[in-house]
């Protein structure tokens, strides 16, 4: 049995410019207990094509002062605005974006007015799935307001998803027959997992994607392998031969 030694190296490469999609959330007021929870003014969700979302709060932006109100993305899987509202944001589907708003906090954070916020897209998370914008109070454990936005998808947010796409479609593996490294080069940052099968369809090795990872494959013999490279929307198979 021949010891190989197997090197993955995810090269990043710049994106020139920001391609964006937004779409406005809508449909607040969905608090039916305490109705001054109520969010009221512009929000905007940005779907980038660096594999992050932005929430953009107008100058017209305003709900209830709180100890500690977040903004959150949410899917919603279906369930009734009723089961929502009842809902704890821990059980949700749920991407964070930070707080809008704290009246305890040391300078006070306060709950109105134009805000910004920027956050990766978790791994594991489809972006696609979301059609919510929360607001919850933390401190409370209690739901603050919710309303809701078109959910990206290829037909209203191409100009980011396709990019995407055609980035992890490039995705290339080298050198190739390998007898001791294989590097991983992709110009999207969205690759979360690989895997090695065998002639036999068996998988022989499976890691998450890290810069600089070594990974000890001496117990792989020579022969034909398929190297798949994964992320949360798709797969690409690459055929690799070890020498």
């Amino acid at each position: 049995m021949k010891k190989l030694l197997l090197l993955f190296i995810l090269s990043l490469i710049t994106q020139t410019g920001i391609s964006q999609c937004t779409t406005s959330a809508s449909s607040f007021g969905n608090n039916t207990n305490i109705t001054s929870y109520n969010v009221s003014g512009d929000v905007t969700v940005t779907l980038n094509n660096n594999n992050t979302v932005t929430l953009d709060l107008g100058t017209n932006f305003q709900t209830a002062g709180g100890p500690d109100i977040r903004a959150y993305l949410v899917n919603s899987n279906g369930a009734s605005d009723t089961a929502l509202r009842n809902s704890k944001i821990a059980d949700l589907d749920n991407i964070e974006f930070g707080l809008v708003g704290c009246t305890g906090c040391i300078p006070a954070i306060p709950s109105n007015g134009a805000k910004s916020f920027t956050v990766n897209i978790p791994n594991g998370k489809n972006i696609e799935d979301f059609d919510r914008v929360f607001f919850y109070c933390l401190a409370f454990d209690q739901f603050w307001d919710f309303g809701s936005f078109a959910s990206f998808n290829a037909t209203n947010c191409s100009s980011v998803l396709n990019i995407e796409e055609n980035a992890f479609n490039k995705t290339s593996i080298f050198p190739n027959p390998a007898s001791s490294i294989v590097r991983i080069s992709s110009p999207t940052d969205a690759l979360t997992q690989i895997r090695i099968f065998n002639a036999l369809g068996k998988v022989v090795h499976q890691s998450e994607v890290r810069l600089n990872n070594d990974i000890d494959v001496s117990n792989l013999k020579s022969g034909i392998y398929i190297l798949s490279a994964i992320s949360d929307r798709q797969s690409i198979s690459k055929k690799l031969v070890i020498k």
